[in-house]
């Protein structure tokens, strides 16, 4: 696929480097930029960048630990990654954020981000939800040219390695960027309900090498991955139910569940300056990804009520048992993904108004997906389902067969041939832009050929106001995750394409308080999906009831303030409100992604007078997503609100020889709130109640870490 690299690479480097100091008061068109700075700053529980992301308006993310997030009522699956033009891989299989391990961006390495929640170019590719295209940039070290760094960060649970440096070889200056991580969860894990002995870790290298020259400019990225996780769990306990009627599940426990997960991806992209203000580039990449999940856990659990009053002597002792019973689960699940990308592309200044840039790509998909799982529940010496004894004149005839409470396996494998195409037109005027694009998509798959047109157009009013108005078709391709049927364990490799339109209009002011810039944002927006497919979220895990199209909706408004409290520290406040909606059997129901609304706050200052001591802020909210019984069609409930207050201190030392030295202090979950990742099913045969039993997220956690430029 080719990515936006076109327009960027044509402009001289003394530009490109300008560009990535732009800040995130400056909007184009919807594409929300925020300066490197802020990417490594503190209250980042996860230490990723989609820490910050999830604070952007219309952005929804309930695990700390997890790199996912969903935009505007979509799916995890509906989100474009996209470093350094290339099209990045994002694992499918974790269950939870802690499986997940690192991010696929480093931080220490970024120097430009742009993000848009949803009407963007055909440059970008395609997708039916939002973009996030990073840049990797020396202006994330400060790094004066001809120059090396290193950057050094370690923590009580992570640790990472940064380099910078230039050299001159073959006339071209060459620009090296190498970053390495380390990074565990064990911390985090320790104050979750389940006891037992965890390992976690997760490493990452990545690599990136930019020449520039007079006609030539050549970008190559490499990237390798690797996560593991196991737990050997030995009890838990959970309390959950109501203010009333307190319930608590004492589960005892052996056995062994893990993960593992290995990602490799290498990219090259080399462009040529015809003449001043045309470029043509070539790229190609490849990335190869493993991901293997086993379990053999077995439990016997014990469910009683609470003794709620105050006056007992028993009070918070068990006042009766409900129920008893057994609990088996096994799993052998593996995912095996392989892509080859190659395009080329023109970028083209037709005069000082007017652009012109186009490409053409090739993308082949080969993906294996291996699925064995069941689980066995028994609810006081039954088997669940369970099937009554046949008692007849001339005696009793027992069960033959054991039911298993859920069985899934299945086999899946996905070739396809992809081809793409663009072209995009640019004018801009004087109080204003037009930006006009259409994209060819054509899926080997399932036969189908997508045009996809899409505009944007801006105009500048009176008094600091903007408006713009986007628009466009959105057609997504399937990974192997999104052709599982669930429900019939079918592996539907000539499923069609989603598909969405995209409508928003946007105004945003730019004025200033207390000699203080502000930049408010506000987008009302409507997705339509003719062609949806329906899902369910088990966690971070998303599992697919169908792939016949079904249609779907996202109507909602966006809010988005933004400031600057001292010179180079960026805060900001978002508000989303939004309903998600599916018609499923000729009825409208909510998405699984339905959280209805979001509330999110970034704030980065200083002590007066002491520009060394800095504090970082952040507070999420968002409401409950819709939950039912597994793989049901309905989903009747809703979890509770996610609510999470992150608080760091940094604190900058004079250190002779180092450029940079400073402290940090931070305190994940500072209000110690127990927020619900999923919900765990049980069930009681004595009173044929089904019970849904929370999963809990981390609890409150202090980490102090070194960070050290040299």
């Amino acid at each position: 696929m080719m990515g936006i690299s076109s327009p960027t690479d044509s402009i001289p480097q003394t530009t490109t480097l300008k560009a990535a100091e732009v800040r995130a008061d400056k909007v184009n068109s919807g594409i929300t930029s925020i300066q490197a700075k802020s990417l490594t700053g503190a209250a980042l529980a996860g230490e990723s960048v989609e820490g910050l992301i999830r604070t952007l308006s219309g952005v929804v993310a309930t695990d700390e630990l997890s790199s996912q997030y969903a935009v505007r009522g979509g799916s995890f699956d509906e989100n474009l990654l996209l470093i350094e033009g290339f099209e990045v891989y994002r694992p499918q299989l974790a269950r939870s954020g802690q499986q997940e391990g690192l991010s696929a961006i480093n931080p220490d390495l970024v120097g430009n981000l742009e993000f848009s929640a949803g009407g963007f170019s055909v440059l970008y590719g395609d997708k039916l939800s939002s973009v996030l295209s990073v840049r990797y940039q020396p202006t994330a070290f400060n790094l004066p040219e001809g120059q090396a760094q290193w950057k050094v960060k370690t923590g009580l649970y992570a640790s990472r390695l940064a380099h910078a440096g230039y050299w001159d070889s073959h006339g071209l200056q060459w620009l090296s960027l190498l970053g390495i991580r380390v990074k565990s969860n064990r911390r985090f894990q320790q104050g979750l309900d389940t006891e037992g002995d965890y390992l976690s870790h997760a490493e990452d290298v990545q690599w990136l090498i930019k020449g520039q020259g007079k006609q030539w400019t050549h970008t190559g990225f490499a990237m390798a991955q690797n996560s593991a996780y196991s737990l050997q769990p030995s009890s838990r306990t959970t309390e959950f139910g109501t203010v009333t009627q307190v319930l608590r599940l004492s589960v005892y426990m052996a056995g062994k569940e893990s993960y593992d997960y290995q990602n490799a991806f290498t990219g090259w992209r080399s462009s040529y300056q015809l003449a001043e203000g045309h470029q043509l580039s070539a790229q190609f990449s490849a990335t190869q990804a493993l991901e293997s999940e086993s379990a053999d856990v077995e439990s016997a659990y014990l469910l009683g009520e609470v003794n709620q009053n105050l006056g007992s002597d028993q009070f918070g002792d068990i006042a009766y048992w409900r129920g008893s019973g057994g609990h088996f689960r096994h799993a052998r699940n593996h995912q095996w993904m392989r892509s080859l990308q190659a395009s080329l592309g023109g970028y083209h200044k037709l005069n000082d108004r007017q652009t012109l840039t186009w490409g053409t790509g090739w993308q082949q998909q080969t993906g294996l997906d291996h699925l064995d799982e069941w689980v066995n529940l028994d609810s006081a010496g039954y088997s669940l389902p369970y099937t009554a004894t046949l008692v007849t004149d001339s005696g009793w005839i027992g069960t033959q067969n054991l039911d298993l409470h859920q069985r899934f396996r299945a086999n899946g494998l996905l070739n396809n041939d992809k081809l793409n195409a663009f072209v995009n037109y640019t004018v801009k005027g004087q109080q204003g832009e037009a930006s006009m694009g259409l994209r060819l998509l054509h899926d080997s798959r399932s036969g189908e050929w997508r045009l996809s047109p899409r505009i944007a157009l801006s105009s500048t009013l009176r008094d600091d106001w903007s408006l713009d108005l986007r628009g466009g078709s959105y057609a997504q391709t399937a990974s192997v995750r999104e052709l599982r049927n669930w429900r019939d364990l079918s592996f539907d490799a000539s499923a069609p394409m989603q598909h969405a339109w995209h409508g928003i209009i946007g105004l945003e002011k730019h004025f200033e308080r207390q000699s203080r810039p502000f930049y408010w944002r506000s987008e009302a927006y409507v997705k339509y999906l003719d062609k949806a497919f329906p899902f369910e979220q088990d966690g971070m895990r998303l599992r697919y009831l169908g792939t016949t199209p079904i249609q779907a909706k996202v109507i909602g408004i966006d809010q988005r303030l933004h400031t600057e409290w001292v010179d180079g520290a960026e805060s900001w406040f978002s508000l989303s409100f939004y309903r998600s909606s599916e018609k499923v059997n000729d009825q409208w129901q909510r998405r699984a992604s339905d959280y209805r609304h979001a509330m999110s706050l970034r704030v980065e200052d200083q002590l007066p007078d002491e520009p060394g001591s800095r504090v970082y802020v952040q507070i999420q909210y968002s409401g409950g997503f819709p939950f039912g019984a597994p793989l049901a069609t309905e989903k009747p409930f809703s979890s509770s609100a996610y609510r999470r207050l992150d608080l760091g201190f940094e604190r900058l030392l004079h250190v002779q020889g180092f450029q940079r030295v400073s402290i940090i202090l931070e305190a994940f979950n500072l209000l110690e709130i127990r927020n619900t990742a999923s919900y765990f099913w049980i069930m009681d045969i004595s009173t044929a109640n089904q019970y849904a039993v929370p999963n809990y997220l981390s609890d409150r956690l202090m980490n102090l870490s070194l960070q050290v430029s040299f």
